[in-house]
């Protein structure tokens, strides 16, 4: 920014009001206000300093120079492509360096052809600058004969400019800010939201214990349980997991839940509502999103549980004799291809002592502080350790949740993790 004494031309009067001119500028300019607001005023402003026609502000966005204010002499709005001297607002962004033309017509100075196809007489344009960087052109031009601009008139239009580079910078960040802040309450609503999605209070089943829970890596997760009463006394039991993490995910299980909600009251057949998931989400989703999920329906009475699994992490079945079985997929990830097939598992019957556990690629992929994963023969270990304890469904789940806390240590989750866990008592 041009120093405050190089605006002094030694007339007392006119350095006065030039100082005036520059400290007005930082009082109109500084303050929070709407990068809109801001614009305006700053382009005003320079054409009052300079006498110009019209005046313009342009910012840089995303590589380009984007005008984002054309004002004309007397406050009025000028259309956002009206055409300026784009050689001189390239040369002035490319270089960070000020330019004035004066007096086109005479000749004094080497002509752009832009300039002259414009017929302008003047043009001034000064490089907008935040910590050492353009961040904008403060652009004026006249096709009128005006006074001559001193050198003076120069450094307080360029004086002007740091002012206003300044200026916007300081907006967009308070701008920034606030978006932040929006964002941030919003996502406090949205895991508030999704909080209450999940069950409250996991039903209560003769023979059974349920344990479970659910950790976003973020603000919001794409990572879903669920246990819902179904037809003939029977318990679906449901954990999935949309694919990324986040707000989209959080949506999309949103949505997802619903959806299996309403299926499993109308028809509770674990294929028959994986086929209508599947479709759903690979026509109404974005393309490369998918879910995998796995849903069993437990009959209490018959100590039996039927599945379908689409593409998701084998659940755990430790017997109470120490024999560990997975179960299967039963068909691919929802959402990739339309018409996949699904099946069904055989009964698998549920002796006293037995526990069910399904969980999501958070917990198995869980990286520790050395880019070590976490990995299935952890969670198995974690898993026996913890049912030889011969505590509750949920005392299972935090014990496993704690032996995964202490393998990361400080290491950031890098992806949800859910547990689900299913218990026979004797």
């Amino acid at each position: 920014m041009t120093g405050a004494w190089d605006i002094l031309s030694g007339d007392a009067e006119r350095d006065r009001r030039n100082v005036e001119i520059v400290l007005e500028s930082v009082a109109e300019l500084w303050g929070p206000r709407p990068l809109d607001e801001l614009f305006r005023s700053a382009v005003d402003r320079a054409i009052a300093v300079t006498s110009a026609e019209r005046g313009f502000l342009i910012v840089a966005e995303d590589g380009d120079l984007v005008t984002a204010t054309a004002r004309a002499r007397g406050g009025g709005d000028l259309p956002l492509d009206e055409r300026t001297s784009r050689t001189v607002i390239d040369r002035v962004a490319s270089t960070g360096q000020p330019s004035m033309t004066i007096d086109a017509a005479g000749g004094v100075a080497a002509m752009s052809e832009s300039i002259l196809a414009l017929k302008l007489m003047s043009v001034m344009a000064v490089p907008l600058q935040a910590k050492g960087s353009v961040v904008g052109v403060l652009y004026v031009d006249s096709t009128a004969r005006v006074r001559e601009f001193s050198a003076t008139d120069f450094r307080v239009f360029q004086a002007l400019g740091g002012v206003v580079g300044l200026a916007v910078e300081n907006a967009r960040l308070l701008a920034e800010r606030a978006e932040q802040e929006r964002l941030k309450r919003e996502l406090a609503v949205a895991q508030q939201i999704q909080q209450q999605l999940l069950p409250r209070d996991l039903p209560t089943l003769p023979g059974f214990e349920l344990g479970a829970i659910g950790r976003p890596c973020e603000e919001t997760s794409g990572d879903y349980y669920d246990v819902v009463p179904v037809q003939d006394q029977r318990m679906a039991l449901v954990v999935g997991d949309v694919s990324g993490h986040g707000l989209g995910p959080a949506l999309l299980m949103a949505s997802a839940r619903a959806l299996l909600r309403a299926a499993l009251q109308r028809n509770p057949d674990p294929a028959d509502v994986l086929h209508l998931m599947n479709d759903y989400l690979e026509r109404d989703t974005p393309e490369g999103t998918f879910m995998s999920l796995f849903l069993g329906l437990l009959d209490p009475a018959a100590a039996t549980l039927r599945y379908g699994s689409a593409g998701h992490n084998p659940p755990l079945l430790l017997r109470a004799d120490g024999t560990l079985d997975e179960l299967g997929r039963t068909g691919p990830v929802l959402g990739i291809v339309e018409g996949a097939p699904f099946g069904v598992s055989d009964a698998v019957v549920l002796a006293p002592g037995d526990v069910l556990l399904g969980y999501t690629d958070g917990m198995n992929e869980a990286a520790g502080a050395d880019g070590e994963l976490y990995g299935e023969e952890r969670l198995e270990a974690s898993l026996r350790r913890h049912v030889a304890a011969g505590g509750t469904a949920q005392a299972i789940v935090d014990g496993l949740w704690a032996d995964l806390m202490a393998f990361v240590g400080e290491t950031p989750l890098q992806d949800d993790v859910t547990l689900l866990v299913v218990k026979r008592t004797p």
